[in-house]
């Protein structure tokens, strides 16, 4: 009858970590849409300066900044933006895979790779696979200010 009985327990254990999780899940749901949310408001600002640099790229033929020249590329840098938590395994798993298979293509050319990372996620994965990291910052927090 014991056994019964922890089977029940071990049952309404892992429902009850079902339910914890799917609400978790909802949350993280509710904070990726608000920041996308946040995103798509910032689009006409970030269009905006855009053209300006646009604009001023092709002001004055005469003058040539050294950032827009076409040289040889040495080094090639990725700032990537990961999360701090999980449950956007997806967000994360896609972002470094895509990262990984770039740096890998660049690697082949001769080309040497660093990485800046923002959130935790990031920061270990890139650590633990040996890439340069370069500069690190986690817990930026849902809501980030300018310092």
């Amino acid at each position: 009858m014991a056994i019964g009985k922890e089977i029940r327990t071990q049952i309404n254990g892992i429902n009850n970590t079902r339910k914890i999780t799917s609400a978790m899940q909802l949350v993280a749901a509710s904070k990726m849409r608000k920041a996308q949310d946040r995103m798509l408001l910032s689009q006409p600002y970030a269009q905006k300066v855009q053209a300006v640099i646009g604009h001023l790229a092709n002001a004055n033929t005469e003058y040539k900044h050294v950032y827009l020249q076409d040289r040889e590329v040495k080094r090639v840098g990725y700032i990537v933006v990961s999360t701090d938590r999980g449950l956007c395994g997806g967000l994360n798993a896609n972002l470094f895979k895509a990262i990984s298979n770039n740096a890998a293509q660049w690697k082949e050319k001769g080309v040497e790779t660093q990485v800046c990372a923002i959130g935790s996620k990031g920061t270990g994965f890139f650590k633990a696979r040996k890439f340069d990291v370069v500069a690190t910052i986690t817990h930026v927090g849902d809501k980030p200010t300018v310092k």
